[in-house]
């Protein structure tokens, strides 16, 4: 990345903003299926599952 600046170039992450939409599309989806209205912790004040997050143990099986 840093040589594409050097170059003046711009590097955009089009996979984040991919992964953004696919979790919004989610969240909608368990709402209309399952009426659970999910809400995300933006702030990250939860230090518990901020360091899960982190530690990157972000996978949990649960049966709905």
């Amino acid at each position: 990345m840093t040589t594409l600046e050097e170059l003046g170039l711009l590097k955009m992450d089009f996979l984040g903003l991919r992964t953004l939409t696919v979790i919004e599309e989610a969240t909608e989806l368990i709402k209309k299926s399952k009426g659970i209205d999910l809400e995300f912790d933006k702030e990250m004040k939860d230090q518990k599952a901020y360091k899960l997050w982190h530690e990157g143990k972000t996978v949990r099986h649960i049966s709905i």
